[in-house]
């Protein structure tokens, strides 16, 4: 927890920057090529060199607090050789990798895999890139590649020992067609990769000046606050906003068939506005469901002939018929909550030509999907920006319904940037739970105690997404 030394600081920092965060974020957050400048050309898709030998490596995962951000880079850039020190990471554009046909690759991240999936095309990458640098310093001195060396984002001619670096390179280097095949770097030679260097997110998070999306301010940014029906599958039946409207801040109500949001001047007054509603819910299919009604479903399923076998060995019916003791167990667990630190937000403006939308979230082709089909606007209008997300665990996945519902907030209010954020008690209820399991065990022990044979049943619920 922050200490109250530290809290002013970060709240005067975030007041200072209202004005200039959405211009911040659409530098660092959006495309290489933007941050960069023209003059910062791009050597593969996943490195841009500045002049300066400031070397860019676009992330194509997020970073969620397990290190994606710094680990990814590491395997880039010991492939390319560069000077670590150099390095600055930033999220590869989600609407230009859906422009290039997903040029890298998954963005889906979800703990370590998303260092486990992509760790040899992304060195790849860096290898290409060092091979083109190299390719272009050998083109420069009109010397053999096999002549040159790259290390510390400096190839070097060792035979008349003259120098280059990257920075002056790159130019050149970006106009090299790319290797398919570049040769990667034996584990044994590694001096980035395998170490533990400082985490770029790191000293942004210990200070308060990292921006998640709940930190995103844009000029004229209105607040919503959404309510939900508490049944998984319900719809909104009828609601009474009358009181709501007349409250300090309101700005619109905007209702669907399955929730209602206030938009405010600010947060607070959009949450109590909400609060303020009078709302008759419609539970649908799945009002009746209960913790029994799951669990007698779950032994229904259980004992059933037809439950599906996953692994048989040997003849446990013999085994039990002869034994000696029988030991039977029952073991559950509840659905579980992701519970984030960060609630589930998402700030979107809306015009009649482009749609941006500002969010953390684990998969960013999974945003712009939900962002096009909440808007109906083709891909090639939507704009996500990446954020860090605090705290994920599988919440800011494929289930994009926030993104969804930040949109179509702001499709009621076209050319007003809206942040939509949930209270702690509405993420907590509309969250896509892990799933409740029943476990029941049985074992066949001889006259000795010793075990015979055992059987595993088990089964889960899938009641626990919409």
């Amino acid at each position: 927890m922050r200490s109250p030394v530290q809290q002013p600081a970060r709240r005067t920092f975030l007041q200072q920057s209202a004005a200039l965060t959405g211009a911040f974020i659409l530098g660092v957050q959006g495309s290489s090529a933007l941050a960069a400048g023209n003059d910062a050309p791009e050597v593969t898709h996943w490195v841009v060199i500045q002049p300066d030998d400031t070397i860019i490596i676009r992330i194509a995962r997020s970073e969620l607090g397990q290190g994606s951000f710094t680990g990814l880079a590491q395997l880039v850039a010991e492939e390319l050789a560069c000077d670590w020190s150099k390095v600055r990471p930033e999220y590869a554009d989600v609407n230009e990798h859906m422009r290039r046909k997903k040029i890298w690759k998954d963005m889906s991240t979800g703990g370590s895999r998303g260092i486990r999936d992509s760790n040899e095309y992304v060195r790849k990458g860096g290898a290409a890139a060092r091979e083109m640098l190299i390719a272009a310093a050998a083109q420069k001195w009109n010397v053999p590649t096999s002549e040159c060396r790259a290390e510390k984002s400096v190839v070097t001619h060792y035979p008349s020992a003259r120098r280059a670096s990257y920075g002056e390179l790159a130019p050149l280097a970006s106009t090299m067609p790319v290797p398919e095949d570049p040769k990667l770097k034996d584990p044994k030679e590694w001096k980035i990769a395998g170490t533990s260097p400082a985490r770029f997110d790191i000293p942004a998070k210990v200070n308060g000046s990292q921006l998640y999306a709940v930190d995103v301010r844009l000029p004229g940014m209105l607040h919503a606050s959404v309510l939900q029906s508490p049944v998984f599958g319900g719809f909104l039946k009828r609601v009474d906003d009358s009181k709501a409207k007349s409250m300090p801040g309101v700005k619109k109500i905007v209702t669907t068939e399955d929730w209602v949001a206030v938009v405010a001047s600010n947060w607070w007054q959009a949450n109590q506005a909400v609060k303020a509603l009078s709302v008759e819910w419609e539970n649908g299919s799945k009002g009746n469901v209960s913790s029994e009604t799951i669990m007698t479903k779950l032994r229904a399923d259980i004992a059933a002939p037809s439950a599906p076998v996953a692994r048989k060995d040997g003849d446990f019916a013999t085994a039990l018929a002869s034994a000696h003791k029988v030991i039977e167990a029952e073991y559950t667990t509840g659905f579980v909550n992701h519970a984030t630190m960060e609630p589930q937000n998402a700030t979107a403006l809306f015009t009649s030509e482009k749609l941006e939308v500002w969010v953390g979230t684990q998969n960013g082709e999974s945003s712009i999907a939900a962002a096009a089909e909440a808007s109906g606007l083709p891909l090639e209008k939507v704009h996500i920006h990446k954020m860090h997300a605090g705290g994920a665990f599988g919440r800011r996945g494929p289930h994009q319904d926030f993104t969804k519902q930040a949109v179509k907030i702001a499709m009621a209010m076209p050319g007003t940037p809206v942040k939509l954020m949930r209270s702690r008690e509405e993420d907590m209820r509309q969250g896509r739970y892990r799933p409740v399991s029943l476990v029941k065990l049985r074992g066949s022990l001889d006259r000795n105690g010793q075990w015979t044979g055992w059987r595993s049943e088990e089964h889960t619920s899938e009641l626990q997404s919409r």
